[in-house]
């Protein structure tokens, strides 16, 4: 029996989307922007898990972890735990899908800004790969920062851009109840990588376009006579160069992911063509 009470917000199934459709290398960590399908409605607590509740939690062990220089054990010890004292329910870390669409409702109360508060979700370089369903992404990332590095959002933190954080930094955490382990009879993921061919093209494109040919203007305006033909590696060179440094930041938008029926399309953000990415076997996507 739990004494120190939490209060718990029901949230309904719904969708999201994390992530940005920005085209530039700067924010390639946050790409692409896509849609996630929850498909099940769980209990999110209204504020942060208070110390009282933690110390209640861990009162049966030999000795109870600081709840503000917690560890990567110390959770998974605490969830362990919980887990047995109330098992009319499944009780875990939110993942980043389900923390925005509770955000998305205006529910969350008392967001930390400063420290974050802690996900389930494990750090990748980026969104390819990851679930669609809502579940949190678990799966280890051999580049990620290490086993005890996790997500964190902060009130201020961009939809579907969280930044990795230790866990022994005075972080807080908010926790999730559900009936049961949802069950998803289509297991949902964005592809693993991106279509590199594609990038390829388009900085090729971006190269001419942003870069040669404007060096190449320029020379004919402001060079002296005969240095096109003379300097016309350096033009290239300079235009590529300056075509690899504009990419930092100015792209044209990336496509967006979206699910309809049983595929993943790709949206273009100009001209809306949709292209199927992948066709997922087993019951209807709504």
């Amino acid at each position: 029996m739990i004494k120190t009470e939490l209060d718990f917000v029901k949230i309904n199934a719904g969708d999201i989307h994390l992530g940005t459709n920005r085209g530039g290398l700067f924010f390639a960590a946050e790409r692409p922007r896509h849609q996630v399908k929850i498909e099940y409605s769980f209990y999110i607590s209204e504020k942060c898990i208070p110390v009282e509740f933690w110390n209640e939690i861990f009162i049966e062990e030999k000795s109870i972890p600081n709840y503000d220089k917690m560890t990567h054990k110390d959770m998974e010890r605490f969830f362990e735990l919980l887990n047995k004292k109330d098992q009319q329910f499944k009780y875990r870390l939110p993942s980043e899908s389900e923390w925005e669409l509770a955000k998305s409702k205006g529910i969350l109360t008392n967001i930390p800004d400063k420290n974050g508060e802690l996900l389930a979700d494990q750090p990748h370089v980026s969104y390819w790969g990851a679930p669609c369903d809502g579940s949190p992404w678990l799966e280890k990332n051999p580049k990620a920062a290490g086993f005890s590095m996790q997500l964190i959002k902060t009130r201020t933190s961009k939809k579907g851009f969280s930044h990795h954080k230790l866990h022994n930094e005075n972080i807080r955490f908010r926790i999730i109840k559900l009936n049961h382990d949802p069950i998803n009879t289509v297991s949902r993921t964005l592809p693993k990588e991106f279509d590199r061919l594609e990038i390829l093209k388009r900085e090729f494109l971006m190269a001419i376009l942003i870069g040669i040919i404007p060096s190449f203007i320029w020379a004919y305006f402001n060079a002296s006579p005969g240095y096109i033909l003379t300097g016309f590696g350096n033009l290239i060179l300079g235009g590529v160069f300056f075509s690899l440094i504009t990419g930092l930041i100015i792209r044209p938008k990336h496509a967006s992911l979206e699910f309809k029926q049983n595929n993943l399309i790709s949206i273009s953000p100009y001209t809306k063509k949709v292209k199927t990415l992948v066709a997922f076997e087993g019951d209807e996507i709504l």
